[in-house]
């Protein structure tokens, strides 16, 4: 009996060895062209996959962008693409004297991550191997929950190919048809710059380089770009290149606040902010008689305005400084603040229409002596205008909130002279005022009735976005909801996307919908170019949508990205939509 046991015994261990065996072989590959070998390791927190290409017979395989000719390998776990984390430098090959292409004839060496819970899965691998002529070929490997043995040994001979990560980003400026790049670092050699991204220019474009005192300047001669690379190489030697994260070239500071002060003035023609602008204007008109008050009016208006900037300005700095991410109009995704929004604006409607009359002798005083009404007005209206977003403010606030701390409080004041500066142009200008406006009598009451019709209207809207906050109703219309592997999926699959980053507080957002997005012939046309619509709500605070405005350069809404049939460049529609303008560029850019 125990002779029996031994043997079934050793049956059991040999066929664990053999399937331990068999495992091991599925994470090899060879041909006549190259051998292909995974190492594993699942000691972090995402198991990790090493790819190793051993190139045989003067056969190479491409690098992510290829140059003139070739095609890079591709990985994909249960059907969805990896994103490369690390891979070798590549070489730089010259074929018939005619095209530059990178690539790898020797070793290659590639770095991802698959999160633990979407184990085990298949893994199917894609390459070109090319010599005189190229040949695409593919396999598969059965990736399970256990790691190699020899993963960090052969991780640490990979680690010596990778290019190192630079801190410092490097400057990028297009003039006319040549690119310039701009970086502090000096560099032994002559770099070459590789950007990550194919097809952006001929890779045997002319690169002239500066070695500068305070760093180096490479000017690359091309046809005229629409958009920098977002990242790439300098590019030393096969075995030594720096990964570089590429920026615009940074805006003056003088050119940053004309926007923003520009962007301020524009910021009063928004929907947003005519509730406000209707309690000033009554105001004005009680007093349009007495002019020895609009000075002080005027100032403390201004000073109103400033306050409320500087106090959004200090807020932010310091969330940002603490390692949080705010958005601009961020106060309107607490239904706590809206909530009281509301009780404040429904209390101004009934003081108005005398209904309730609320005195204070000490803020009547205050009020007398220093125009304090005027500087409230001032300080509401910033709070109230925050989810508007007009043009020339996406640029400046992306800017200052995302690029540039320091940069944040001078614009955010730009930002508010702009904004104040109309109405108190018209307060330091009484005989204009009292040309228009007759004097004090019941025509001030038919006055008041028009006037309260937008406050009226923003106690039902605010209403209406407190709703939506606490009991988000599921979304019926024709968008998904923002989901990014899902835009990525689209746009692997060579879909066009279009990507609506919205809010229910955003009244722009809410008046492109209702004008572009709900109408017929927007949703006809877009059923007949079979484009892909997404919406990023942001009524409430989403951490994805925020990182996700973040990687447009944005940090407020309405903001519209669209990716044309077959690309991954996007290009960022108008703020404020026109409904021909929508249709004619998914015509023209969807063919």
């Amino acid at each position: 009996m125990r002779y029996i046991y031994r043997v079934y015994l050793i049956f059991i261990l040999s066929c664990f060895v053999l399937l331990q065996t068999a495992f091991a072989q599925n994470l090899s590959f060879e041909n006549e062209k190259l051998k292909l070998h995974l190492e594993t390791d699942d000691t972090s927190q995402n198991f990790k996959i090493l790819a190793h290409f051993e190139l045989k017979n003067d056969w190479h395989i491409s690098w992510q962008n290829p140059g003139d000719a070739g095609v890079a390998p591709e990985f994909y776990f249960q059907n969805k693409k990896l994103d490369v984390l690390d891979q070798s430098i590549p070489e730089r090959f010259l074929y018939q004297d005619l095209l530059e292409q990178y690539g790898y004839s020797k070793n290659a060496y590639y770095l991802f991550e698959i999160e633990q819970k979407q184990l085990p899965g298949q893994l199917k691998v894609l390459w070109t191997a090319c010599q005189d002529y190229c040949e695409p070929e593919s396999t598969f490997f059965d990736i399970g929950l256990s790691a190699t043995d020899t993963y960090n040994k052969t991780y640490q001979i990979a680690q010596k190919t990778f290019p190192v990560q630079s801190p410092t980003p490097i400057e990028a400026e297009i003039k006319g048809d040549l690119l310039v790049l701009k970086t502090d670092e000096t560099f032994n050699g002559s770099p070459y710059f590789i950007p990550f991204q194919k097809d952006l220019y001929a890779a045997d474009s002319p690169q002239q380089i500066e070695n500068l005192k305070n760093g180096t300047h490479i000017t690359i001669s091309t046809q005229p770009l629409e958009k920098i690379p977002n990242k790439g190489l300098i590019w030393l030697s096969k075995d030594e290149a720096y990964q570089v994260k590429v920026v615009p070239k940074r805006p003056s500071l003088l050119g940053l606040l004309l926007l923003a002060f520009l962007g301020g003035i524009i910021l009063n023609l928004m929907p947003c902010v005519f509730p406000v602008l209707s309690i000033k204007a009554i105001n004005m008109a009680q007093n349009a008689q007495q002019k020895e008050r609009h000075i002080k009016a005027a100032f403390s208006y201004m000073f109103g305005v400033l306050a409320c900037f500087a106090l959004f300005a200090s807020l932010l700095y310091a969330f940002k400084a603490a390692g949080h991410a705010l958005g601009w109009g961020f106060q309107l995704q607490s239904p706590i603040f809206v909530g009281t929004m509301i009780i404040i604006f429904v209390l101004i409607l009934l003081y108005l229409f005398d209904i309730i009359n609320i005195r204070f002798p000490f803020l009547s005083a205050l009020t007398k002596a220093s125009s304090f009404h005027s500087f409230l007005t001032g300080f509401f209206a910033v709070l109230i205008a925050s989810p508007c977003t007009g043009p020339f403010m996406g640029a400046a606030l992306g800017y200052a909130l995302i690029e540039n701390s320091n940069y944040i409080f001078p614009i955010f004041l730009s930002f508010g002279f702009g904004y104040a500066l109309p109405l108190c142009l018209l307060e330091l200008f009484p005989k204009i005022l009292s040309r228009i406006m007759p004097k004090p009598g019941k025509w001030m009451q038919h006055i008041k009735l028009l006037l309260s019709v937008p406050i009226i209207f923003t106690i039902f809207w605010l209403s209406w976005v407190l709703f939506h906050q606490l009991w988000q109703p599921s979304q019926t219309d024709i968008f998904e909801t923002y989901q990014e592997d899902l835009v990525e999926q689209a746009l692997e699959n060579g879909e066009s996307v279009l990507i609506d980053f919205t809010a229910k507080w955003c009244l722009t957002c809410l008046l492109n919908e209702r004008t572009v997005f709900n109408s017929k012939s927007f949703q006809t046309k877009v059923k007949q170019k079979g484009i892909r619509l997404f919406k990023a709500d942001w009524t409430n605070y989403d951490e994805k949508i925020f990182k996700a405005l973040q990687n447009y350069q944005r940090s407020s809404i309405p903001l519209y990205v669209y990716y044309p049939k077959g690309s991954k460049e996007y290009m960022i529609l108008p703020q404020i939509l026109e409904h021909e303008t929508v249709l004619t560029i998914m015509d023209t850019q969807n063919e």
